[in-house]
């Protein structure tokens, strides 16, 4: 019998389905609410970005969704393939999940071989496919001249790459990655992702990411971008990127609150001040007719660079939320 819940609106099955998730974190004085009322969800083959500064609560609720923390409210509910249905709390659910975590959890003492068929064999692997595994994501990797060093003697980008292939090592049906690409150069960055659209094209593995790079969010199919805990918009890259102007003007200021003032008053065009930088953002047509107009008509003294560019997600980011996507919430972000 099929489950309704478990449906789209558009008929297609969904693989991960969170409701209400609501998570406090106890002190001594009190408690604070990281996530107020979380809903997502993830169909077969999809990537679903979760979109948030660090402290917005993105790594708690992949903690909850990966069943590492214990659910105080909410539900989270993954189907497999054949369309069952399997608790967060129940084996056959996190053996068929795959995470990267933000803190490293590499067993250092020992090597990258044997990190990688050590997961393999705990995900019930037969012993001579684990080994043929290893050496295959050794390869991806590049580190299959260093298959047998101590992973201790590795540095943060190799442990990082390392990471990754052991979280793919069992090709899961649904991939958790917390910041993923930390600490990771350009080539790494581009051959992480390669990995993860083979994964989705040729096992149609669900992917959900917490992210607070603009970057890597644009690569999502959908994203959850995360205010004080709640879910405040869901929408595609593109169309949240398209329903900005054209062009966006930056205004470098000692004084941005009253630039922006200034620049809505004389020109009536809308500023808004982007808290994690002494700036002003403005966002017009015609970029660079605008840039001479607030050039000739500012205040002498009061513009310290002026530069355009295309809007990014963190501008967009600023423009729901009105927080910068690299400002540090200081919220816990392990649960």
């Amino acid at each position: 019998m099929t489950d309704a819940n478990a449906l789209s609106a558009s008929g297609a099955r969904r693989r991960l389905v969170v409701r209400g998730l609501r998570h406090v974190y106890r002190a001594r004085r009190g408690g604070r609410e990281v996530l107020r009322g979380l809903d997502l969800t993830v169909e077969p083959g999809e990537l679903v970005g979760i979109l948030g500064p660090n402290g917005s609560g993105k790594s708690t609720a992949l903690a909850l969704v990966g069943g590492l923390a214990r659910l105080q409210a909410g539900e989270v509910v993954w189907h497999d393939r054949d369309g069952v249905a399997h608790p967060v709390d129940t084996v056959g659910y996190r053996a068929r999940m795959g995470m990267v975590f933000q803190s490293p959890s590499l067993d250092r003492s020992l090597t990258a071989r044997q990190n990688l068929t050590l997961a393999a064999q705990m995900q019930g692997l037969d012993r001579r496919w684990s080994l043929d595994r290893a050496e295959a994501l050794l390869t991806w990797a590049d580190l299959a001249e260093r298959g047998d060093d101590a992973v201790s003697t590795y540095s943060g980008g190799m442990a990082r790459r390392l990471e990754f292939a052991r979280a793919v090592v069992h090709t899961p049906e649904l991939l958790l990655l917390d910041e993923p690409t930390t600490g990771l150069d350009a080539s790494s960055f581009e051959r992480t992702w390669a990995l993860v659209e083979n994964l989705r094209k040729s096992h149609d593995t669900s992917v959900l990411l917490a992210t607070h790079r603009p970057e890597e969010a644009a690569r999502c199919d959908r994203l959850v971008i995360i205010d004080h805990g709640r879910a405040v918009r869901v929408d595609t890259p593109d169309h949240l990127v398209s329903e900005l102007a054209d062009d966006l003007v930056v205004v470098e200021t000692r004084d941005p609150a009253g630039l922006a003032a200034t620049i809505t008053e004389r020109f009536a065009l809308p500023a808004r001040v982007d808290g994690a930088a002494a700036r002003v953002l403005v966002e017009c047509a015609r970029g660079h007719e605008v840039i001479v107009r607030l050039v000739e008509g500012l205040p002498k003294g009061s513009v310290d660079a002026i530069s355009l560019r295309r809007p990014t997600l963190a501008d967009v980011f600023l423009k729901i939320t009105g927080a910068a996507l690299d400002a540090d919430l200081n919220v816990p972000e392990a649960a």
